[in-house]
């Protein structure tokens, strides 16, 4: 799959290719006929799982396994969280159900969320794995939808990031027994708590044994969540990669005018890049960079994105002697970003707290090397010294390793592959199975995927 992690509005996880191999799941009830008319009606569906029902009660009369079959293959009635904002997208509008949404235009307003079938307006017929409310749901920010390969919905939700609203928790607990919910590493250190004094608290314990398992990036999990905790070291940023990939090769012989890309996320210009975003990308320590970097000895010249406030008319402080070798821009778009990247040499990712840095596996799909901080929460499994960076643990050893990445990238046979890399190993399809083999061994009894779903 991608969780919808696929990342798009609202940010989504491919659940990697979900193989859907499902022959003898007891999922495949579902598909039963609702009403057969005889029990040999029931003879076309799989043999492996008529015992399950047929074979429950060998001395039922046909009356008696109809009324089985019936009640097992009847859709399930949910009932939805009182607090929750429901609505159903039906084009290029909302509406409280799918039968509202024509408003006296017919089939042509019952679109997206809903189908017109039977002359009405319903739900989707390609929805009816997922439970009812699940876009409302993922509507709040902790939460992300996820997807197949068809970018059809999978009756799973990532929780990405601390509970916002007063009644998440509350809201997952409702719905936990109807939806899968997993954890996943994407926002600063979740699900351990934050250094970031600037994000608001809460103690690691309570998010490591809430959700059944967790897509995480730490080195040691067994440390930090208990037993009965399912865990896969992955994390946001190894999926959505096509888009880099694609402009990579686009621009493949772009002229490097900058030896590197530093993304700092959207600083706080005004107070002159202290805040939230900036403990993040830990800009403080790239001032101190900066002075090495823009000394004599190795004269660098870079690009510091979202350095500029949105007008362009103010920038953060940095070393005078970076002047002129240093680009400052405001925060860009994806498309931009990338333009900035073809230039480079090398990204430059001095962070700590970042569970997962997609601008790590962005540039590296770009074929582009890594100069790393060895203490980053999230992304250090992106990074093979020689063959797609270089770390750097602090300031004391910054020298040595800004000096090898320097050598290794301003001539003309650069050893670094991050892109062979990066395609052996990550991005939607190789990702995509890894995820949906985890579900599937660990909760398969549990979700009904997709027809055809490959990851």
């Amino acid at each position: 799959f991608t969780t919808a992690v696929l990342l798009t509005a609202p940010s989504l996880v491919l659940l990697g290719k979900l193989t859907n191999s499902h022959e003898g799941d007891s999922v495949e009830l579902i598909d039963l006929p609702r009403r057969p008319s005889d029990i040999s009606s029931i003879r076309a569906v799989k043999r492996d799982i008529e015992p399950l029902i047929i074979e429950r009660d060998a001395t039922a009369s046909k009356e008696e396994k109809i009324e089985l079959i019936n009640q097992q293959s009847a859709p399930k009635k949910f009932k939805s969280y009182p607090g929750l904002m429901k609505s159903v997208m039906c084009g290029g509008h909302k509406a409280k159900s799918c039968d509202l949404c024509p408003q006296g235009n017919g089939a042509s307003w019952c679109n997206a969320e809903c189908e017109w079938r039977d002359g009405t307006c319903k739900r989707s017929s390609k929805l009816e794995h997922i439970h009812p409310d699940y876009f409302g749901i993922t509507a709040r920010y902790a939460f992300q939808p996820v997807m197949n390969q068809n970018r059809e919905y999978v009756n799973i939700i990532m929780v990405r990031a601390p509970f916002r609203e007063g009644d998440d928790e509350d809201l997952y607990n409702f719905y936990k027994d109807d939806i899968l919910f997993l954890g996943i590493s994407s926002f600063e250190s979740f699900p351990l708590k934050s250094p970031n004094p600037y994000s608001e608290t809460y103690e690691s314990e309570y998010y490591l044994n809430m959700f059944p398992g967790f897509l995480h990036m730490m080195k040691e999990p067994e440390e930090h969540f208990p037993q009965p905790v399912e865990t896969i070291l992955m994390s946001q940023s190894d999926f959505m990669l096509e888009d880099a990939v694609k402009f990579g090769k686009m621009r493949a012989q772009e002229e490097k005018i900058y030896d590197f890309v530093y993304s700092g996320g959207d600083q706080d210009v005004a107070r002159d890049c202290v805040g939230w975003a900036s403990y993040n990308k830990n800009f403080s320590f790239v001032r101190e960079a900066l002075e090495v970097m823009c000394s004599p000895e190795f004269n660098v010249t870079g690009v510091l994105v979202a350095n500029k406030n949105k007008a362009g008319t103010a920038a953060c402080t940095i070393p005078e002697a970076c002047h002129g070798k240093m680009v400052q821009t405001s925060f860009l778009d994806q498309s931009k970003f990338f333009g900035y990247l073809a230039k480079a040499k090398w990204a430059f990712l001095p962070q700590i707290c970042d569970a997962s840095p997609r601008v790590s596996t962005q540039a590296m799909s770009m074929n582009i090397p890594l100069l790393m901080n060895r203490n980053i929460m999230g992304g250090w499994k992106y990074l093979l010294p020689g063959q797609t960076g270089e770390f750097f643990n602090d300031i004391n050893d910054f020298k040595e390793s800004l000096r090898k990445i320097l050598d290794n990238t301003r001539g003309g046979n650069s050893p670094y592959k991050p892109l062979e890399f990066v395609e052996e190993n990550y991005g939607n399809v190789k990702s995509g199975k890894k995820l949906l083999e985890f579900v599937k061994k660990h909760w398969g009894d549990r979700i009904k995927f997709p027809n055809d779903t490959e990851y």
